[in-house]
């Protein structure tokens, strides 16, 4: 699953800020079409919040919620997006693994905003 990391990173952001509808919408999806609107409805909603996020002297991003700093990761780039999209149009399988994975803590490495 590393492979679609981009989105994952970018799903369970939404988590940490405690909004989880667009991983339930693509966890619980029963075909592509809901993933595909579902995610280019949390693309939009990420690149917003991201750009007008806060930007620390070494250049990531964070938002800030109920006191506590919350890292905003880069966008998920097109090629990977494109991927996932393909691949949830084969098995929809994908896109309850990638929900899955963006509900679970993520890993020691990934701690930063910009990567």
């Amino acid at each position: 699953m590393s492979e679609y990391e981009g989105i994952v990173k970018m799903l369970r952001f939404f988590v940490q800020t405690k909004n989880f509808s667009y991983v339930d919408r693509i966890g619980n999806a029963l075909n592509p079409e809901p993933v595909e609107v579902t995610l280019h409805e949390a693309l939009r909603a990420f690149r917003s919040i991201r750009e007008s996020a806060f930007v620390e002297d070494n250049g990531r991003r964070y938002v800030e919620k109920d006191g506590k700093k919350i890292p905003v990761p880069g966008i998920p780039p097109e090629e990977e997006v494109k991927a996932f999209l393909d691949a949830v149009r084969s098995d929809i399988g994908v896109a309850k693994r990638v929900a899955t994975l963006a509900l679970a803590y993520p890993s020691k490495k990934e701690s930063g905003g910009d990567e």
